[in-house]
């Protein structure tokens, strides 16, 4: 939580309507606007009553059309530049509902480049009118007066209001206002937050006669086949047991799982004997880079896997060079765009997701996910009638507007079993809703809902939300702004341990330097706040 909380009341708006007649009065006569008697005429110069004017009531002007300039983090090299058929689609649902003059232009990235790109806008001047942020970035665009407070704008958003949670609203408070606008979550038990974890190719463990693993020495085992035993029975050996990619957020950690199997998670805040400390800093983190060290040792983790961007991993998968990634539940479904190019090349694939191995005390998780579900909104302070554009979020809310964006038009695009409840889609996989431009990249408040996944991969989301590790403290503190490089020296240290470019006992050298480098500071705030919440 950054700072407190936010309530949505409604607020009632007076419009105020004057109006005056105006009667063409002959010679001396005056012109009045008055409820009371008029003036006498005079005596000596006789008037003839003139005809009564229309009353004229006066009309607030139409807001000036305006497109909104909108930047996601979102990989969709189908979407097209113009916005296709979502974007006709769109516009005309917006008018149907009454709201005219609001149109809108996407750009897309993802990862890394996305907030490379971001953060040449914003030094530029050049900001989108609204676009994904972190957390860290929504820190620092706020103090910078880059972007606004969206506290009076949520209070005339009636739909989006039905559907974010209060804890989520909180973690994006910053400094007593409503900086960033959280996703959405329908009611459904299936729609929680969690969605992380590691995909296994099942049909090279079946190859194998192999289960999936269950523990961490079961693990590192299926590493080994996967690496050393032709699981794809190409007769070559060219694959690899363990691929992830690069995190687009330095304070995030690849292969977090295995940390979660010695109960910690690097970026998180553990309790230890009644203070906060970072799981980066706690000896368990030395014990799991000695792990992963190993195996890239021997050769069973991607040696690309510190500079594998996500497009480049998702090659990787569907050229089945890897056998187990970091991935997610939504890659389960046969219509995702990850596992059905996976089918196309190889159609006997099978793409599962592993509950997380657990270690020697029996724990296991993969991190929880951070409040707002990872899909944080911001607008910026230059938006010509964020009124306007706050208006078309809301839309993209309704119950109009919500399937029209997220899964195209009805019985062309998707059909909808009122009575099961479920959404059926008719399009090959999202990758086709993409490229007539419906779906994630035009979804303008992500809305969780996941109706319309198959039951194996619904069950793959009941796994990933029942195996995590929790994070102790998600506020931002002063000093974490204070000193916004100290993750990427654990990044430095992480990368270079696994790899074997640096001995494991470099962590302790990584540990005195986090101290010295802000980490004592950070520390210390962090614990104030924490025991706030405690009293």
């Amino acid at each position: 939580m950054l700072n407190g909380g936010l309530s949505l009341k409604k607020i009632k708006r007076l419009n105020t309507i004057g109006s005056c007649s105006v009667a063409a009065l002959l010679a001396l006569s005056v012109a009045a606007c008055s409820s009371g008697t008029p003036d006498k005429p005079s005596a000596a110069q006789p008037q003839t009553p003139a005809p009564q004017q229309p009353e004229k009531k006066e009309t607030a002007a139409p807001p000036q059309p305006v497109t909104y300039k909108i930047f996601r983090n979102f990989g969709a090299p189908e979407y097209p530049a113009d916005g296709g058929k979502g974007h006709k689609e769109v516009l005309a649902g917006l008018e149907k509902a009454g709201l005219k003059g609001i149109d809108y232009q996407v750009n897309l990235a993802s990862g890394t480049e996305y907030f490379t790109k971001l953060n040449l806008l914003a030094s530029s001047g050049d900001l989108p009118d609204f676009f994904n942020v972190d957390i860290p970035t929504l820190t620092r665009f706020a103090d910078e007066g880059l972007i606004m407070p969206l506290d009076d704008l949520l209070k005339n958003a009636p739909n989006v209001g039905k559907l974010v949670i209060s804890k989520d609203l909180d973690a994006l408070k910053y400094k007593g206002k409503q900086y960033g606008l959280p996703v959405g979550y329908r009611p459904e038990a299936f729609n929680g937050p969690d969605v992380s974890g590691f995909n296994v190719r099942q049909d090279w463990l079946d190859n194998l006669g192999l289960k999936q693993p269950k523990t961490l020495d079961e693990f590192y085992n299926v590493l080994k086949a996967f690496t050393n035993d032709d699981p794809d029975k190409n007769g070559k050996k060219d694959t690899y047991g363990l691929g992830a990619a690069k995190p687009s957020n330095p304070q995030n950690t690849t292969f977090a799982a295995i940390f979660g199997a010695y109960g910690i998670i690097p970026n998180f805040w553990h309790e230890r004997d009644g203070q906060l400390k970072q799981g980066m800093v706690l000896p368990e983190s030395k014990e799991v880079l000695a792990l992963l060290q190993k195996w890239f040792k021997e050769g069973l983790i991607d040696p690309e896997f510190v500079i594998t961007e996500q497009k480049q991993l998702d090659e990787k998968v569907v050229g089945s060079k890897v056998g187990i990634f970091e991935g997610n539940a939504f890659n389960v479904d046969p219509k995702q765009p990850v596992n059905l190019a996976l089918k196309k090349a190889t159609p006997t694939a099978n793409v599962q997701l592993l509950a997380p191995p657990s270690g020697a005390g029996g724990k296991n998780g993969w991190p929880e996910n951070m409040p707002a579900y990872n899909d944080i909104r911001a607008i910026s302070a230059k938006a010509k009638n964020p009124e306007q554009l706050m208006k078309l979020i809301d839309w993209s809310a309704s119950d109009a507007g919500f399937p029209l964006v997220t899964y195209g038009v009805e019985n062309e695009h998707y059909t909808f079993d009122k009575a099961k409840n479920r959404i059926n889609m008719t399009v090959n996989s999202y990758s086709d809703l993409y490229a007539q431009g419906f779906s994630n990249p035009i979804r303008f408040i992500q809305v969780v809902d996941r109706r319309w996944m198959v039951d194996e991969a619904l069950t793959a989301m009941e796994t990933a939300n029942k195996y995590t590790v929790k994070n102790q403290f998600w506020s931002t503190t002063q000093a974490m702004l204070d000193y916004p490089d100290l993750p990427k020296l654990w990044s430095e240290y992480y990368a270079k341990i696994v790899t074997g470019t640096w001995p494991v006992d470099k962590w302790d050298e990584f540990v005195t330097k986090y101290y010295s480098q802000g980490g004592k500071e950070i520390e210390k705030q962090v614990n104030e706040e924490w025991k706030k919440t405690k009293k």
